[in-house]
């Protein structure tokens, strides 16, 4: 399973364990509800990894992103997303594809928040592993928490690592977002990323 926009977090750890990200069954909202982010289109960069973004349009609201390498020779990774906006805060819904045990394809998602400062720095947050597997444990979420019995300590402070699968309706989950302490509920800061050519927007 692919897991996000790794690269520019630095945490060499994400790049091999699908479990560092939480997916869901249901987006945030439909495509038919929903509306691409024209501001997101262009090429950004991350000025720790030195990676470029490019960000151009599928068919609205469909957005694709090519993460390309500053090292010649790496692989390039590619997401398909649409935006959805809930109250005042904007988030991807992001797809993840990949294969189950038995090789059959799968499809799911994973949200990031993200802002745009001045059309020239965008922010964004993956949704917390912790606060998540709380609310499904709380019966908040729908959804299945997997630890496993001898797991690998990840995070600061050192944590064991969850694997966290939400299966609830779009509504429901839209409406724990609309809810919930967004600052708290999206904590996994990410590098910002800033826009190659500041005129293009």
């Amino acid at each position: 399973m692919k897991t996000p926009f790794f690269p520019i977090l630095g945490f060499a750890l994400c790049l091999l364990l699908s479990s560092c990200i939480v997916t869901s069954e249901n987006p945030l909202s439909t495509p038919a509800n929903a509306e691409a982010d024209p501001r997101l289109l262009g090429d950004w960069y991350g000025k720790k990894e030195q990676n470029l973004f490019r960000f151009t349009m599928r068919k609205s609201p469909w957005m694709h992103v090519d993460i390309i390498s500053s090292k010649p020779g790496d692989k390039m990774d590619s997401y398909d997303f649409y935006p959805t906006t809930i109250g005042n805060n904007n988030y991807l819904n992001v797809v993840i594809t990949g294969k189950d045990d038995d090789g059959k394809p799968t499809k799911a998602y994973t949200f990031i928040r993200y802002t745009i400062s001045h059309g020239r720095a965008l922010q964004m947050w993956k949704i917390s592993q912790d606060v998540t597997a709380a609310a499904v444990k709380a019966g908040k979420l729908k959804g299945t928490v997997h630890q496993d019995k001898s797991p690998m300590m990840v995070g600061t402070p050192p944590r064991p690592d969850v694997d966290v699968s939400l299966t609830g309706s779009t509504a429901s989950l839209a409406k724990y977002v609309r809810t919930a302490d967004v600052s708290t509920l999206f904590s996994d800061k990410m590098e910002p990323l800033y826009r190659v050519n500041p005129s293009e927007k």
